[in-house]
């Protein structure tokens, strides 16, 4: 106590002192200047938070599993997916009718390449009963019309493939069956799964876990007693990952755009349904993050929500495979409205809602998730008495 009141006595007369001392003072020599004035509560360091992210992204390149399961593995489940497809999906040839001229069905039938039968009609109503496939320009002239039958829907992905070489290329196809649905491609349908499976992972494994990792090894509450804000500390983990997901984002664009399923403005829509479907994955990954305590737990939850929320979801799986009533019920879980919007940005996708519905529904819910996950981060995992 009375060293403290000796220091704060010696150097008061020296901090009483205005301008005009300072400056008498100033010319004396061997004089010290006047000791800096002490910090106080004011704004936090300036880059701090530049700081903090380039620690956090050290974390996450540290974490080879975390990598593996956000990154290798959804790439793997693609190829594993695509390769099955390949060998199960039905192919040509087939027998096409087209309305229009003897020249353009031969056209079609030189452009597939494959065998298959293509033979001019006047209308729809003169095609062949066996037809796998009836093709009729809109009356505009901007879009081709195919009515598949519902067993040969590879048909579609063979006159995508074969419209440059028609003459019909830059032309959008409307595909349906001849029982009124959309016939099912693979590609629109795995492409969308697969990035809303990495970025699961991404928030689960990368995030969930590696926030739960860092409040059971002290690291969150020992930042707790530096000058950086605590929401400078949470925030610090999004940059590397949000660049993560941004490059997975990348190469399922480049894919859909070698295969002729993205346009420029779909790629432009497809963006901000990532940035939607990340808000909400991550606000996920932080509630979990922040409220389980022990890192063996969330490895173990995390692995046994990932796949009853891909099968429940209808991104790998597809919901019409399941009872009408319960793919109905399912298809508004917010991960299936994920899945349902990236399909709106691919071409050939099969949707069940309208994508501004899917938007609004998924930021909604993301606003939900994140408020909860502020409410209930704990900065440790000691329990509270």
């Amino acid at each position: 106590m009375s060293t403290l009141g000796t220091s704060r006595t010696a150097t008061g007369p020296a901090q009483d002192e205005g301008p005009g001392a300072l400056g008498t003072r100033s010319g004396t020599a061997g004089s010290a200047p006047p000791p800096p004035a002490p910090a106080g509560p004011g704004p936090a360091p300036r880059g701090e938070f530049a700081a903090l992210a380039k620690g956090m992204t050290k974390e996450l390149v540290r974490d080879p599993m975390a990598l593996f399961f956000s990154v290798v593995f959804p790439v793997l489940l693609a190829g594993l997916f695509v390769a099955i497809m390949q060998l199960t999906w039905a192919g040509g040839p087939y027998t096409i009718a087209v309305v229009g001229s003897d020249a353009q069905a031969a056209r079609l039938s030189a452009a597939l390449g494959d065998g298959s039968q293509v033979t001019a009609v006047d209308g729809p109503r003169a095609a062949p009963e066996d037809a796998d496939a009836v093709v009729a320009p809109s009356a505009d002239g901007e879009a081709l019309r195919v009515v598949t039958d519902p067993e040969s829907p590879s048909v579609v992905s063979a006159l995508r493939d074969a419209l440059p070489g028609t003459g019909w290329d830059g032309r959008t196809l409307e595909a349906v069956g001849t029982d009124g649905s959309p016939p099912f491609e693979p590609m629109p349908f795995v492409l969308p799964g697969v990035l809303v499976f990495a970025l699961m992972s991404l928030a689960l494994s990368a995030t969930a876990g590696t926030l739960v990792s860092l409040r059971a090894n002290g690291t969150l509450r020992l930042l707790r007693t530096t000058p950086a804000r605590p929401q400078a500390i949470l925030t610090s983990l999004l940059p590397a990952r949000g660049a993560l997901g941004l490059a997975l984002l990348a190469v399922a664009g480049a894919v859909a755009t070698v295969l002729g399923l993205l346009t420029p403005l779909s790629a432009l829509t497809m963006l901000l349904t990532t940035a939607l479907g990340m808000w909400l994955l991550m606000s996920v990954g932080f509630l979990l993050g922040g409220t389980l305590r022990s890192p063996e737990l969330t490895n173990a939850l995390s692995g046994l929500l990932t796949p009853l929320l891909l099968m429940g979801s209808g991104v790998l799986f597809p919901l019409e495979l399941m009872p009408e009533g319960l793919a109905e019920v399912l298809s508004w879980n917010p991960v299936a409205l994920l899945g349902d919007a990236l399909r709106h940005d691919v071409t050939g996708g099969v949707t069940r809602h309208a994508q501004w519905l899917d938007w609004l529904l998924i930021a909604a819910t993301a606003a939900l998730l994140t408020a909860a996950a502020v409410r209930a981060f704990r900065w440790d995992t000691e329990k509270k008495n």
